[in-house]
């Protein structure tokens, strides 16, 4: 085979793929793994491959889910399950700490219980509450587990290929914060057998451990250290049970100095173990006392204060700096200019733009060196893995340097353009404004060690003395996520319909699907017009709009794109079916004039084309409602108390809260359901 780019979650899912077809015994369940194929898509697939009896859909019930999985381990299945995400997996504890990591030593070594449990752990994805933890020491501290976390897409396939292997039971925590991370890699692939720990980076000054999601970022502790002077070793520990003392003893004693890092809070962590260890067996080759870099001790904090809690780049370097003498610490090294920079001037880099993605394409500039731009003026149009974006400048001013050019795939943080700034430049309130929820087919994004906004030199601030405050202003993501988490209360409904009677009018009245659902969106509008408004946040008043825009989602070979119907509500259905095909046909061939991109005030999302029932998107700001369309699939209906097979569409509603109430919502979802329901 060729070696390929695989992400992590590609990588596990070759695994389980692989394990599925080479013993018979292995079968994977859970929390939407079978249809779906998984939250983030690990189990994509394998239902179609291998049939409902070795990957199937459970209830919700986890401890249902690990008492199933224990009592097919003792009937000699290998049974692989997956807690959706970390904080779900805690109704399981009892069923996993007194069953599956008991049932070797109750039976006296007799029966062994060989079955994994997938946990996706960690932070870094902006989850809210039960969706972000670190639960590494509840397992490692339970004797009779084994637990083992991946930092790479081939120790995520090797590692989960022995686990399923393994006799005995395998807690297996994969960091979601890199499921998206991609490495030159050829399967199948063994890394390394259990109790193996890898240095990722030779070095002698210094042993930095870390495991899991750390792992890249303290790989990039150590690369920006080294312009400092000390060379960093980073040793990624693999498993955490069994651990590989050998390695970390050897390299410990070697450097003379340990640092540890994860994203747990560090009471009781992991991080105590390790540090105890290496006290007990390396004390007399030390020349520093073992410090450890965590997470705060405190339960996980909501997404807009993620990046805080979570040990960093910045807070990892400010740790190996207090390992070394003063004496031997250099002034702080300055970064290179980005290529084509000023001496001065503002540079705007990529943001951070949510959901674990790491990169964007440039789609087009809408500016040029010489122009003057204005605080929010949108500067470029990017396209993620997961919809198109518009860029808004943080700065005011004359644009000095565009760092990329268009069709270049760039990281976040790396520089997009530099701004000379006006005299009167102040801090800006931009906001990212995505298109639709779904993107381009295939696309999977690179994953960063970390990402920063800011300056371009903010992630050297902990080195060297420091005399002042440096004030650095907040990027573009940071007044996103105050208005998508605090000013934007979105709430999502849905309800299920008959498509009989729309496909038939399809037919009848010889038009379009999405002209007769964009047709049912504005009759409801004209009935409940609170959901064609937008909020004046400033002026806290509700400002509805005496015309209807509408936008919908196009799939193009560049993206998808959202095309706008201007005064939609003043059209008739051949008309508006008409302006739909031409703005799509003007929006694949790349040629959709300006005034027909933005503007849009109420969007329709068609979910069906990329094959999935239905989705809970992010609101086109400033826009204050979007219903979403499902694909259309065979589903039981019960009819005049007959259970029939019917033609069924899920139909959703995501709208700002503060514009209606959950019954005004809920009347203009029914009004467009029933319109749909009696083929309009």
């Amino acid at each position: 085979m060729t070696a390929v780019d695989t992400g992590m979650a590609q990588a596990l899912n070759a695994a389980l793929r692989d394990a599925l077809g080479a013993d018979d015994r292995v079968v994977v369940f859970g929390e939407d793994v079978g249809r779906l194929g998984g939250v983030f898509r690990v189990t994509d697939g394998l239902r179609d491959t291998f049939g409902e009896g070795r990957c199937f859909d459970t209830p919700v019930s986890e401890a249902g889910i690990a008492g199933l999985a224990v009592g097919m381990a003792m009937a000699g299945w290998r049974p692989v399950v997956e807690m959706q995400f970390d904080a779900f997996a805690y109704p399981a504890f009892e069923q996993i700490t007194s069953h599956m990591a008991k049932m070797r030593n109750r039976t006296r070594g007799t029966l062994p219980l060989p079955l994994v449990v997938r946990i996706p752990y960690g932070g870094g994805i902006g989850g809210v509450e039960h969706h972000s933890d670190s639960s590494e020491a509840y397992y490692a501290h339970t004797a009779g587990l084994k637990v083992v976390t991946p930092a790479t897409a081939a120790d995520a396939y090797s590692l989960l290929r022995e686990a399923i292997d393994d006799p005995d039971p395998v807690i297996f925590l994969e960091p979601k914060r890199r499921y998206w991370t991609k490495e030159s890699l050829e399967l199948p692939v063994r890394t390394g057998p259990f109790g193996t720990a890898a240095v990722r980076r030779a070095g002698d000054d210094i042993t930095l451990v870390a495991y899991g999601p750390s792992v890249a970022v303290a790989l990039e502790a150590a690369r920006l250290a080294a312009a400092e002077g000390p060379d960093v070793e980073v040793l990624d520990l693999r498993t955490l049970v069994p651990l590989d003392d050998d390695a970390l003893t050897a390299s410990v004693r070697r450097t003379g100095r340990c640092l540890v890092v994860h994203e747990a809070q560090g009471f009781a962590g992991v991080g105590a173990e390790i540090a105890a260890r290496v006290q007990e067996r390396c004390f007399d080759a030390l020349r520093a006392p073992v410090l450890r870099v965590t997470g705060f001790d405190i339960p996980y904090p909501p997404p807009l204060l993620e990046d805080a809690h979570l040990p960093g780049v910045r807070r990892v370097l400010d740790g190996l700096r207090r390992l070394l003498p003063s004496s031997t610490r250099q002034a702080r090294p300055s970064l290179p200019a980005a290529a084509g920079a000023p001496a001065s001037g503002r540079t705007f880099l990529l943001p951070d733009l949510g959901e674990g993605l790491a990169e964007a394409e440039v789609v087009e500039w809408k500016v040029a060196v010489g122009d003057p731009v204005e605080h929010d003026q949108v500067v470029a149009e990017v396209e993620t893995a997961k919809s198109v974006v518009t860029l808004p400048s943080p700065f005011a001013g004359t644009v000095t340097a565009l760092h990329c050019g268009a069709g270049e795939v760039v990281e976040v943080g790396a520089p997009l353009l530099t701004v000379e700034e006006s005299a009167e430049a102040s801090g800006s309130g931009a906001v990212l404004t995505g298109y639709g929820t779904s993107g381009r087919a295939g696309r999977q994004p690179s994953a960063r060690p970390a990402a920063t906004t800011g300056s371009a030199d903010a992630v050297h601030e902990s080195y060297g003395p420091v005399h002042a405050a440096t004030r650095i202003p907040l990027g573009p993501s940071a007044d996103k996520f105050v208005r998508g988490h605090r000013d934007t209360p979105a709430v999502t409904i849905w309800a299920d319909t008959d498509a009989g009677s729309l496909l038939a009018a399809r037919t009848t009245l010889g038009t379009g699907l999405m002209a007769l659902l964009a047709r049912a969106c504005l009759d409801a509008l004209a009935a409940f017009p609170e959901l064609n408004s937008r909020v004046d946040a400033e002026r806290q008043e509700l400002v509805r709009l005496p015309h209807v825009h509408l936008g919908f989602a196009a799939q193009t070979d560049h993206g998808l794109v959202v095309p706008v119907v201007r005064d939609a509500d003043r059209l008739s259905l051949d008309a508006l079916a008409a302006e739909l095909r031409r703005l799509t046909d003007l929006a694949r061939r790349d040629a959709l004039p300006a005034e027909h991109r933005t503007g849009g005030t109420f969007t329709l999302n068609n979910y069906g084309g990329f094959d999935v029932d239905g989705a809970t998107p992010i609101l086109n700001h400033p826009q204050a409602a979007m219903i979403g369309v499902g694909r259309i699939t065979d589903r039981p209906w019960v009819q005049d108390g007959r259970v029939e097979v019917r033609k069924v569409v899920n139909v959703s509603l995501t709208f700002d809260h503060r514009v209606c109430d959950g019954g005004t919502a809920a009347g203009f979802l029914r009004h467009v359901v029933d319109r749909l329901g009696c083929g309009l």
